[in-house]
């Protein structure tokens, strides 16, 4: 059998509602390995909610899918080695370089790092972009950003690539260049699965067409039998003038074509033999001494399939035209059968199929590894953003620095008549834990800003382990905070800060520190996990913060507070945690303060990370 025979991508029955919104009715189609699959339809018609269910990213309410003959509901994590994924929005990271993107695929993808530089450099080579391997992608042109996007979907060569909307916003030249990129992968042996709302793309590139409209698929067949199923070519002819037309007219009723339509100077008339009817009207029209201005064969295009499937064109809304179906159709109506077996039935498969089966003590360890590896690529993605980015370079770094000097120099001289000994000593955990937490806010933007610009669904595209997203996350900010620590402490020994208790208790407060930065994190993510908005979480996020520092004790002693804020600032975990770090490095009473802070730190990881990782995992 010939492998292009062989269907490697088979989907039956899909239902998907969001709600009471059936987005898909019951699809059903399957797509031959090494050819083009054209997905087509209107805006809402349910293609990008089609692969979304193919790639894992979001769960179906019914069907069956399988890729490269693995059940894509009940192995994932399997699947997602089989397919790449090139999403609406350029997923990739603009404060990286060209490499650097692909490299971090690879590794996401599994690869060692030696396998992962390789092919990342193979890659760049062939989508031509070596001359700008070194080069952030903020500088990259669209059809640049374009072209290794679809660089990083090939990374590991899976046999199946999906593309939803590839070329949707760029120039026309950057779009043929990628159709060309196309053309080459299909030679090269990969399947594509293709959703566009450009009807000259998918006559240009798919092998297959399935057009889909309010959920449902309503027809499919080659461009060739979807155009021929609309009517046959069109002789169309322009005239001089309307007082001739009707001798045109009477020459092509003659030849007994078929309907003569006339519209003003205008007349067209069937033309079932193509050229061979040409031919024919032009000889009659030189025998009657007609001369049309002009004269073509025009045969149908999609855009008149798509008119006539659907009665509007593929950039409007759905219309009113079409019936509404009120119920699924037999495949998915089968889903929602008497007492709701069969929808129960695939329900607690699915619930199944997102749980690892961590029986074998092997498993378990090779799913430990992964995550660990994993974890690794993530953060160092995140800490060369730190580096790159100048804002938070500067919200890290020079402005913590900016808050012990204003602190020291300005309040000092009158705090100091409070506070028993240097106010740089009691100063100094305060700004600690005023830049962790600062800090912290920038893990929920940095989380909305990856869900807007497609990172998080490149990644949870990726044979990965998902909860690397977040754990890398966080692990780069555990970083940067042990590194802000450092820096504070540095600053603070140049304006007279000193470990009166040794070294030991410093390590105490550095690992306080560190984890109370952690454990705000995870609140902070919980917060880009619901806003979903870069410029709603900021402001989210400086909500809580704000208060929680400067109501604390993190720069002034409570007695020197209003009486009302007094009990509140008390209580805030911010002044808890200071108060025990400056136990630990000026002296006093420990062990109260200090176990409120761990119950601080674990009462929030307990509450905030199964709530992030609840919400991350329902994300759609």
């Amino acid at each position: 059998m010939n492998s292009k025979d062989e269907n490697i991508i088979e989907v039956s029955g899909l239902y998907k509602s969001f709600g009471d919104v059936e987005a898909l009715r019951g699809i059903d189609f399957s797509i031959r390995r090494g050819t083009v699959f054209g997905l087509l339809g209107p805006n809402g018609a349910g293609k990008t909610t089609t692969v979304r269910i193919l790639t894992t990213l979001v769960k179906p309410s019914a069907g069956r899918v399988e890729i490269a003959g693995i059940d894509v509901l009940k192995h994932p994590r399997e699947a997602r080695e089989a397919f790449g994924l090139a999403g609406q929005n350029v997923a990739i990271d603009e404060h990286m370089t060209g490499l650097e993107n692909l490299i971090l695929v690879g590794l996401l993808r599994q690869l060692g790092l030696n396998e992962a530089k390789v092919e990342a450099r193979e890659l760049l080579e062939r989508f031509n972009l070596t001359f700008a391997a070194k080069r952030t992608a903020k500088t990259y042109s669209g059809g640049m950003r374009r072209r290794l996007d679809l660089a990083a979907s090939l990374v590991g060569h899976p046999p199946v690539l999906m593309l939803d909307e590839p070329t949707t916003g760029l120039d026309p030249r950057s779009r043929i260049e990628l159709w060309e990129v196309i053309d080459e992968l299909v030679h090269d042996g990969t399947t594509l699965l293709l959703t566009t709302q450009y009807l000259e793309e998918a006559d240009r590139l798919a092998d297959q067409i399935c057009v889909i409209d309010e959920g449902l698929a309503i027809a499919s067949g080659t461009p060739s039998e979807l155009k021929r199923s609309v009517g046959g070519d069109v002789l169309e002819m322009s005239v001089d003038s309307p007082e001739v037309v009707h001798r045109y007219q009477e020459v092509l009723v003659e030849l007994n074509l078929g309907e003569v339509t006339v519209t003003n100077t205008k007349l067209s008339v069937p033309a079932s033999q193509g050229v061979a009817t040409m031919r024919a009207v032009l000889k009659r029209f030189e025998l009657a001494n007609l001369e049309p201005l002009d004269i073509a064969l025009r045969r149908p295009a999609l855009d008149d399939v798509f008119l006539s499937l659907t009665g509007r064109n593929s950039f409007e809304g759905p219309g009113n035209n079409s019936a509404h179906v009120d119920e699924p159709p037999s495949t998915a109506r089968n889903v929602m059968s008497s007492n709701g077996h069969t929808t129960k039935s695939v329900q607690r498969d699915l619930v199944q199929s997102d749980a690892e089966d961590f029986s074998n003590t092997e498993t378990r360890r090779a799913f430990g590894a992964t995550t660990f590896k994993d974890t690794l690529a993530v953060m160092w993605r995140n800490l060369l953003r730190y580096i790159r980015i100048p804002n938070l370079l500067v919200f890290s770094t020079i402005e913590p620095i900016m808050f012990v000097l204003l602190f020291n120099f300005v309040f000092g001289g009158v705090i100091k008549l409070v506070v028993h000994g240097s106010y740089i000593d009691y100063l100094l955990p305060g700004i600690f834990v005023q830049a962790t937490i600062f800090g912290a806010t920038h893990t929920g933007v940095a989380i909305a800003e990856d869900l807007n610009r497609g990172m998080v669904d490149r990644f949870r595209s990726l044979p990965m382990a998902r909860i690397a997203v977040l754990t890398g996350r966080v692990a780069a900010d555990l970083i940067r905070n042990i590194f802000v620590v450092i820096l504070m402490t540095g600053v603070g020994f140049a304006i007279g800060f000193r470990l009166s208790h040794g070294f030991l208790p410093y390590l105490g407060v550095l690992l306080l520190t560190v984890g109370f930065g952690v454990a705000f994190s995870w609140i902070s993510a919980v917060i880009g996990l619901i806003a979903k908005d870069v410029e709603t979480a900021q402001a989210a996020g400086f909500i809580w913060v704000i208060p929680l520092t400067f109501a604390s004790s993190a720069f002034v002693p409570i007695p020197t507070m209003p009486g009302w804020l007094q009990a509140f600032s008390k209580a805030d975990p911010v002044s808890v945690v200071v108060e025990t770090m400056r136990e630990l490095l000026i002296g006093g009473p420990l062990e109260r303060n200090l176990i409120f802070s761990l119950c601080w730190i674990a009462g929030i990881m307990i509450v905030c990370i199964p709530m992030t990782l609840k919400l991350y995992k329902n994300l759609t």
